[in-house]
């Protein structure tokens, strides 16, 4: 559970002075759910692991009602996105492209008794990936009737290092095609509840002969986007090349 701090602020809006209250999302960790032991919302999780498209479910208290949010870098306070607040249950909308790496935060108005608060809640950056490999082919075998040629031993030495940026990151494996690669999560093929860690194995992997390829990649999810790195081969006898590719969605 995240712990909560409030901060009362005054403002002047149209020519009456009240106190607008902020209910600050304390912790340090993005998590996806935000419990509020005061203020007029009780609980708020995100729903979604996208990118560009954010949804979040809100618990009021009592008879609070909320009517408006939007979405700011959390660092500058710069405005990324408005967003939409429905049946005092919901908050949603579209995130542009662009904003994938930048840590964020929702503010949400909301109303009780005679008094207003802007409700935070924290949404962390997309997961960041960085890998090294290396692959090391042997034993070739020729071309026969009814197989293309192929190298029967490929290992994949690896180093990956995540962070999530948050403490309910998720992260697995991801294979296409006929590529068979193995867990990189020392042995997994998917972790769960991760922030950050590295993680070094090696093992053996198998490719398509007939197309010459092998691709696969590592995905990364949490509250505020995912992130995909691919590692694409192309695989014959004179040479064996791989690119990597970072996408996020």
């Amino acid at each position: 559970m995240k712990v909560i701090h409030a901060l009362a602020v005054g403002i002047l809006m149209t020519g009456n002075a009240y106190a607008l209250e902020t209910i600050y999302d304390a912790d340090s960790n993005a998590g996806k759910t935000t419990q509020y032991p005061y203020g007029p919302v009780k609980s708020m999780m995100v729903q979604t692991t996208s990118s560009h498209y954010f949804t979040a479910f809100f618990d009021t208290a009592a008879q609070a009602t909320c009517n408006a949010a939007a979405l700011y870098n959390e660092v500058s306070g710069a405005l990324i996105a408005p967003l939409t607040v429905a049946d005092n249950r919901v908050v949603f909308g579209a995130v542009e492209h662009g904003n994938e790496t930048v840590a964020k935060v929702v503010k949400l108005t909301c109303h009780d008794d005679n008094r207003s608060y802007l409700v935070h809640h924290k949404v962390p950056a997309a997961p960041s990936i960085n890998y090294d490999r290396s692959l090391q082919f042997d034993n070739w075998t020729d071309a026969g009737d009814r197989h293309p040629g192929y190298f029967q031993s490929v290992t994949l030495t690896a180093q990956l290092s995540v962070n999530t940026h948050a403490p309910d990151g998720e992260c697995r494996v991801v294979e296409f095609g006929n590529s068979d690669v193995p867990g990189l999560f020392n042995g997994q093929m998917h972790v769960s509840n991760l922030y950050s860690d590295v993680f070094n194995h090696t093992g053996k992997v198998l490719y398509d002969a007939f197309s010459s390829s092998m691709t696969y990649a590592v995905r990364c999810s949490n509250s505020g986007g995912s992130t995909m790195l691919f590692d694409e081969w192309k695989i014959n006898q004179d040479l064996q090349q791989g690119t990597l590719s970072t996408s996020y969605y």
